[in-house]
């Protein structure tokens, strides 16, 4: 005797409504003993069902088998919970979460998601420390000091990286730029008001790791992501016609320069070496005038 396990999942009460257990299995959220299973698959006494609810995996083995909802206490009877503990609601509410359909981060909500798990690094870097230390006895042992790069302590850029778009233009050999947006971290010189040609722009991230924005760079871009030193710094080249970008690297500070050629079908376009030749000297220049 079998029944589906659509219907098991939602009898037991691991999803409010059985369309929601349906789209689970669809999506591919639902196993039984290890195989991803479609909404009809059966499921018997002594089946392994995991279910992944909610960015929590439940584990569960079928004890008795059920087709319609039951009570809490009923259904607690119709299976074994294997599922590993919840984390603790202090860590699951540092997590930052969007709201659904909000779309993909911009890197202004990257670098506020930055700032928070910030801290969280920080203390893990602490403990870490002082487990290898507590490991460490002996008078042989030699033990050097590591500092962790502390956010915010890169130098201050000018505004818009002390960048004018006389000088974007001649470094992109886009005609005519003009600063559009214009923040203390973020500055876009386009030639127009819409951003469907040549686009310029300077990012300051401020108490951001680099790692996470080359990381997101290197699964974006078609050609691999290299590491760079500009002016004595480290950093990374990204590009992807048309489109090249540089990021550099002061302690737990960066910046970003993008240059961009998105030219009308058909128009001619820069080639893409002079696009990221263009984003290294605008970056040189703007860390030769920060402070």
């Amino acid at each position: 005797m079998a029944t589906r396990v659509d219907s098991w999942i939602w009898g037991i009460r691991l999803t409010k409504t059985r369309s929601a257990a349906g789209a689970a299995c669809r999506a591919g959220h639902v196993q039984v003993n290890g195989v991803t299973a479609k909404p009809a698959t059966p499921v018997a006494v002594g089946d392994e069902v995991r279910v992944r609810l909610h960015g929590r995996d439940r584990i569960v083995e079928v004890v008795k088998l059920i087709s319609k909802r039951a009570s809490a206490p009923v259904a607690a009877e119709c299976y074994i919970d294997n599922s590993p503990p919840p984390p603790p609601r202090e860590i699951a509410a540092a997590v930052p979460r969007r709201d659904p359909g909000a779309g993909r981060p911009t890197k202004r909500d990257r670098r506020q998601m930055d700032r928070l798990r910030g801290g969280t690094l920080l203390i893990l870097a602490a403990v870490a420390a002082m487990a290898l230390s507590a490991c460490s006895s002996g008078d042989d042992v030699v033990s050097s000091k590591t500092t962790t790069p502390k956010a915010g302590t890169g130098p201050a850029f000018e505004r818009c990286g002390g960048l004018t778009a006389e000088e974007v233009s001649a470094a992109s050999t886009f005609a005519a730029l003009k600063l559009y947006n214009d923040n203390p971290s973020v500055c876009e010189w386009r030639s127009d008001a819409h951003r469907d040609g040549p686009v310029v722009s300077f990012n300051w991230y401020r108490g951001s790791p680099i790692g996470r924005e080359r990381g997101h760079e290197q699964l974006s871009r078609e050609n691999p992501t290299v590491d760079i030193e500009i002016a004595g710094y480290p950093g990374f080249l990204a590009r992807h016609d048309p489109i090249c970008e540089v990021g550099v690297q002061f302690e737990n500070d960066f910046i970003e320069i993008s240059v961009a050629d998105r030219q009308s079908f058909g128009a001619e376009t820069v080639p893409l070496e002079t696009l990221c030749d263009a984003a290294k000297s605008l970056a040189a220049t703007s860390i030769e005038r920060a402070s």
